[in-house]
């Protein structure tokens, strides 16, 4: 190893041209497939694509078409006035015009039965516009009245009107939900200079403020994060020159990673969006190792600049090493997810670390050499501040080891108890902020009409015509009637209720007749009679497959959870008997698995880490003692990490599920380092007192010169419009600091607990 690692740092520092021009061999090629890099406008990017729910749901979705809407609704005294259901019609023919609608839904184009005895019509319910207040408060009353308008189309107080848009399937266009939503604000835009005021609620609406929102954190976190670097590299090193090789080094670690990006086709979302800062905050780690050992008294012992340079890169190359390896496996545990975009998280911020110890060791050295020595090498730690603050921290931990190692063990314990509270959701409304328009939005939605959540039931069976009998519809019924008694049940919808209103119509509209024909004769004659599409959404065309359409209050995926299995507890045990399969899907059962999946995956990342991660130390330092404690600092911020989540009540999503095994692979980088330090005075013959004094002296510059960095790279997802990111961020943050700790207090006192 040591041969190997002689003959690359001979190359780098006898040949720096060469080096250099292989380095940027690798990076041009990856850096013109940047602008290839696509942004998805989908939350079905978090969906477990081969999981049994799903591909169940894809074919519910052949047979009864694409369950995806968004609500618009509005609010005014009174919907039944001319004035506002002008306006209610104008929007529903203009939104029928766009190419990118398959079917809108309102009161100025919905259905209506219209019966005498022993007949009925089909006619729209909106057929003419009323003038006379009479008609208009008859429309009322016929409007509040109907199960399949209120709280779908009309509020109970008739004050609040939807429009529901019903949206192709086009996976392929990238642009589809954004042009939508542009054409559909432009025709809503006439109305709102009138003082409308109108809300957007629904799956279509969220993918496309997630989209729009990411696209602004990314061209927020880029910039931003340059900036914050630059100050520290200046902050820490006072050399403009170091800060220069230090950006153009994070530039070409951030450019090679987005182009492998691009080249893999992997797309930016609310997950893979936190890969440029991540990386060009890690790009500095090695950067600012190497940048620490540029100490003036070393050019004092190798008066020429190469062997100078190679004194340094032999001090660091092996533990620089080691923490690549160790992040970058954290990373790639990631890729054991069954959700896509934490796969490619950790594949390509895997790949990103390589690339980080490549371009640190392979591009930025050589560029040393177009600077004189005392130019580059200007830090002078004998004496300095910093120093004296770490010796004083070293005299510390050692005169209080006993209490240090007690009081961070207590900390562990309570934090694992709060760790208790953390909960799993995956509620995507909840990652814009609450003063957001889209959580506005929203909100007025769910509180004022119904939730945008789905829920499906869905029926079927081996026989032909099967939902034309009564004994089956009544199937339909119950389900439907124990859905309806359920609290986060808003409204819904069935083929019963069109079988309950075309019986009462033809029984001259006598609400006693609002129930279910007991005749299959009656039903087929019924079903001739009724001449409209809307039937269609709920059986197909063979009669063999119906279904139940929920609309759910609540959005919290736990919640969703409970619900779910409380229905599926009651078909199970109440239709043992039955032929007919009936079965749970829609966009609630996705979430759901959602949930599962990111349990699972943040238990099998951080073991797989975890064991990667220690067999690797205990292969560099040969010794299982020292593999252990190397675990113990990396895992105390980890602790407090899950303890502050379930005391601030912060639930495991899509983000901090992230935090675990990335957090482990980049905070074990700094326990390397000192570990290493601390063992090579040890093999010096130095008593553990004075190898500590010297590891905390020889790299607690460099430890808390990358944290600090690192932190302020993390602290950066702050400024997100995401609350994810946001959340992660922050924890992130606090774990630097808190590796720290345990770093420079903790490690040291358990080295000298028995001294």
């Amino acid at each position: 190893m040591r041969s190997v690692k002689t003959a690359i740092l001979t190359f780098i520092t006898h040949h720096h041209i060469l080096s250099l021009l292989i380095s940027l061999a690798v990076f041009i090629p990856l850096l013109v497939h940047v602008p290839k890099i696509k942004t998805v406008s989908s939350i079905d990017e978090f969906k477990l694509h081969d999981h049994p729910d799903s591909i169940f749901y894809d074919k519910f979705k052949m047979t009864f078409g694409n369950d995806e809407f968004f609500v618009i609704a509005f609010e005014a005294d009174t919907i039944f006035s001319t004035e506002t259901l002008t306006m209610l019609l104008n929007i529903t023919d203009d939104l029928e015009l766009l190419q990118e609608v398959r079917e809108v839904k309102s009161l100025a184009n919905i259905e209506d039965l219209k019966g005498s005895e022993d007949y009925f019509e089909v006619s729209r319910f909106l057929d003419e516009i009323p003038i006379s207040p009479e008609k208009l408060n008859t429309l009322k009353k016929k409007a509040v009245s109907n199960k399949l308008y209120v709280s779908n189309l009309i509020s109970p107080d008739a004050k609040i009107a939807a429009i529901i848009v019903y949206t192709y399937d086009r996976p392929d266009d990238a642009e589809y939900r954004k042009k939508l939503i542009r054409k559909t604000n432009a025709v809503l835009d006439t109305y709102r200079n009138q003082k409308i005021a109108f809300y957007l609620a629904g799956s279509t609406t969220l993918n496309n403020d997630i989209s729009l929102y990411m696209e602004k954190d990314t061209a927020v976190f880029i910039p931003v994060t340059y900036v914050f670097i630059t100050i520290f590299i200046w902050i820490f090193f006072r050399n403009i020159r170091l800060t220069a090789i230090a950006v153009l080094n994070i530039s070409i670690c951030l450019g090679s990673t987005m182009g492998l990006l691009a080249i893999c086709g992997i797309t930016l979302n609310n997950v893979t969006a936190i890969i440029p800062p991540l990386i060009m905050a890690l790009a500095l780690s090695d950067t600012v190792h190497i940048f620490s050992h540029l100490e003036k008294k070393r050019l004092k012992l190798y008066p020429h600049k190469k062997d100078a340079l190679f004194s340094v890169l032999s001090d660091v190359f092996a533990p620089c090493f080691l923490t690549t390896l160790t992040t970058a496996v954290g990373f790639a545990s990631l890729m054991t997810s069954e959700l896509a975009p934490i796969r490619n998280f950790g594949f390509v911020s895997s790949c990103g670390m390589l690339f980080e110890f490549f371009f640190s060791f392979l591009f930025l050295p050589p560029l040393f050499f177009f600077f004189s020595s005392d130019k580059i090498f200007t830090i002078d730690s004998d004496g300095s501040g910093l120093s004296i603050f770490l010796s004083n921290l070293g005299k510390k931990v050692q005169a209080h080891s006993k209490q240090i190692v007690i009081v961070g063990g207590m900390i562990c314990v309570i934090s694992v108890i709060f760790a208790k509270k953390i909960d799993v959701e995956t509620d995507f409304v909840k990652y814009f902020k609450k003063e957001s328009p889209v959580r506005a939005s929203f909100d007025f939605v769910e509180r004022k009409m119904s939730g945008v959540g789905s829920l499906d039931i869905a029926f079927s069976s081996k026989e032909l015509d099967a939902f034309k009998e009564p004994a089956n519809l009544k199937i339909i019924e119950a389900v439907q009637n124990y859905l309806d008694s359920l609290e986060d049940v808003d409204v819904t919808c069935s083929l019963v209720d069109f079988m309950k209103d075309m019986n009462e119509s033809f029984h001259n509209e006598n609400h006693a007749y609002y129930t279910l024909p007991d005749k299959r004769q009656l039903i087929s004659q019924y079903l001739l009679l009724y001449d409209s599409e809307d039937i269609e959404d709920f059986v197909n065309v063979s009669y063999d497959q119906a279904r139940i359409s929920a609309r759910l209050s609540t959005r919290s995926s736990s919640q969703k959870r409970h619900l779910i299995n409380t229905i599926k507890n009651y078909i199970e045990t109440s239709f043992l008997e039955t032929d007919i399969d009936i079965r749970l899907t829609g966009k609630a059962i996705q979430e759901v698995g959602i949930i599962d999946s990111l349990v699972r995956g943040q238990v099998t990342s951080l073991v797989l880490a975890s064991l990667i991660i220690g067999l690797c130390m205990f292969v560099v330092f040969r010794s299982f003692l020292l593999g252990i404690i190397c675990f113990m600092p990396n895992l105390f911020p980890l602790i407090i990490n899950f303890g502050i989540m379930g005391a601030c009540q912060i639930p495991l999503n899509t983000a901090t599920s992230l935090i675990s095994a990335v957090a482990l692979g980049i905070v074990v980088d700094d326990t390397v380092h000192f570990i290493s330090a601390y063992r090579l005075q040890r093999e010096k013959r130095k008593s553990v007192v004075d190898s500590v004094q010297t590891a905390i002296l020889g790299k607690g510059r460099a430890i808390i010169a990358t944290t600090l960095i690192l932190s302020m790279g993390f602290l950066i997802l702050g400024f997100s419009s995401f609350v994810p990111t946001l959340q992660f961020g922050i924890l992130t943050t606090i774990i630097m600091l808190t590796a720290v700790v345990g770093d420079l207090v903790w490690l040291p006192a358990i080295f000298l607990f028995k001294k």
